[in-house]
């Protein structure tokens, strides 16, 4: 299904993902923190549906609890002790800072997750190939191929199986055995089409200074509106990261939040930021609906 952000100008959905990676890895604040994992997981929600429900449940959860637990009980920094386990305090520092650096990085798996949707192979060459094709190519190839060898290795599997060679059966030095041949084939499949496509996209003068390429991708005014306010939004964000607004105080004591209104404009910025690809697909629906 075609959403809405997705139909923006590639080099638009790019600068978002890379501004908002970006801005998740450098940020260590409750306040970003909270905003970008909430949009990520969200976003995530639209593009995967049921998918991106069960993501969250059964890798997201567990790793934000892991870490956030972990973090306190091997890190005994901070001067508010709330209790001891097994002789060790565990303190009220440790613990947010647990917290957060769970929510950092599963805001990047879940916004990874949602780039990986919106920037398809075909947008990827798109942006890249001018300027390196060779790079561009193996790229895409690379990520094309995870696909291809699940259901390569589904097909040669069930071959074998038809010529009574499944792997599944059998003492174990015989599986062992079906299932080398089965990665052999697999293996000589892939560098025979690795092969191939190379050929092909060389005979076709793919990386040529000269070479003319079709493209879908058309960059209108309603792509420059949003690349425009990406960039106010980022610029703002930025200039209040290097300002130390970005960052916040976890040892040895938790320096209370910062609710100037400098610190309320950038809190601001960033939401709508983060939330920009929700608020497309949201007012999109709502005039779909419209419409109907």
């Amino acid at each position: 299904m075609n959403r809405a952000f997705s139909s923006l100008h590639p080099a638009v959905s790019f600068v978002f993902f890379a501004v908002m990676i970006v801005f998740t890895m450098l940020f260590m604040q409750p306040v970003f923190l909270g905003v970008t994992l909430i949009s990520a997981l969200i976003f995530s929600f639209i593009l995967n549906g049921r998918r991106g429900v069960k993501l969250s449940f059964l890798v997201y959860l567990p790793m934000f609890l892991l870490i956030a637990v972990s973090n306190p009980l091997f890190n005994h920094r901070g001067r508010t002790t709330l209790f001891f386990f097994m002789d060790n305090p565990i303190t009220l520092e440790a613990i947010l800072y647990g917290i957060c650096s769970a929510a950092s990085l599963i805001a990047i798996l879940a916004w990874f997750s949602c780039y990986s949707k919106v920037i398809t192979s075909d947008k990827f060459l798109y942006l890249f190939a001018k300027l390196t094709p060779a790079v561009a190519l193996l790229i895409t190839m690379t990520i094309r191929m995870i696909s291809k060898l699940k259901y390569q290795l589904k097909t040669i599997s069930n071959a074998q199986h038809t010529i009574g060679l499944d792997q599944r059966t059998g003492s174990l030095s015989e599986r062992v055995k079906k299932g080398m041949r089965v990665i052999s084939i697999l293996l000589s499949w892939s560098m025979e089409d690795a092969i191939e496509t190379a050929d092909s996209m060389k005979a076709r003068g793919y990386g040529l200074k000269n070479r003319t390429t079709f493209s879908l991708f058309k960059f209108d005014t309603r792509d420059g509106l949003v690349l425009g306010l990406i960039s106010v939004l980022a610029g703002i964000c930025f200039a209040g990261y290097f300002s130390g607004y970005g960052t916040m105080q976890f040892y040895p004591s938790i320096r209370p939040l910062n609710l100037s209104p400098q610190a309320i404009v950038l809190y601001i910025a960033f939401a709508v930021l983060a939330l920009l690809p929700i608020i497309i697909e949201v007012r999109e629906s709502c005039k779909w609906r419209a419409y109907k």
